[in-house]
């Protein structure tokens, strides 16, 4: 449902985001308000983020070296979103909505066919891997029939922490945070929240159980995976 009222800290973080389209209607859209979809402003920051998306998903990879997609694919995805730390990568197509509003931390990688609705904030920690065919979804409406006559929407933030696994064709719904570590599996649909250190199944989405943390990995004599060397 939507709010009443603007959320400080949501507008806050926006606040050093690449080419957020400032004005009213953009505060009440990432707040979670009412908001018309359709003023000039948000219609032009969606336009922008169209163009900035094809240049995005059409890279000519043929006038470059293999070696070289890396950093250009980073150069221009820092155009396209509203942060992106060092280290991520997307492959295309990806099919964001504003680009502005989604923030990727540092060692990320997210594969083919991930669409982003990012209505509203949609924040991605650290080293977060994401599945081919993933929606996450930050846009709502009502179920109120006047409220589609009226043509309004709203959106709520999706928060993805740290090291966290999205399998497969995973839908993340408005509002959600997941919790660091957690894995997500193949084909869910993510409606609440995700405790830290969790893996998570099912339509709605459950948690199964929980797991380590990295630290308890790394004291854990019999972890498989402690002696290992980071292959990037």
């Amino acid at each position: 449902m939507a709010v009443n009222a603007k959320r400080p800290e949501i507008i806050a973080l926006s606040r050093d985001l690449r080419g957020i389209p400032q004005c009213d209607d953009y505060e009440r859209m990432i707040s979670g308000m009412m908001y018309n979809p359709n003023t000039p402003k948000l219609l032009e920051a969606r336009h922008h983020c169209r163009g900035l998306t094809a240049d995005y998903t059409n890279m000519d990879t043929k006038s470059i070296r293999y070696d070289q997609v890396f950093e250009k694919r980073l150069e221009m995805l820092r155009k396209l979103c509203g942060k992106v730390g060092d280290g991520s990568f997307i492959e295309p197509p990806f099919m964001p909505d504003y680009g502005c509003n989604i923030i990727i931390g540092e060692s990320c990688f997210i594969n083919w066919n991930v669409t982003i609705l990012d209505t509203s904030l949609v924040v991605i920690g650290d080293r977060v891997q994401i599945g081919t065919g993933v929606s996450l979804l930050t846009a709502g409406h009502d179920t109120s029939i006047l409220s589609r006559q009226k043509f309004v929407e709203f959106g709520h933030p999706i928060f993805i922490e740290d090291d966290c696994w999205i399998g497969a064709n995973v839908i993340v719904l408005p509002g959600v945070r997941i919790g660091k570590g957690s894995t997500i599996g193949a084909g869910s649909i993510v409606t609440k929240d995700i405790p830290p250190f969790s893996v998570a199944v099912g339509a709605p989405c459950r948690v199964k159980k929980t797991i380590q943390s990295a630290e308890e990995e790394e004291q854990d004599p019999n972890n498989q995976y402690r002696n290992l060397v980071r292959s990037h």
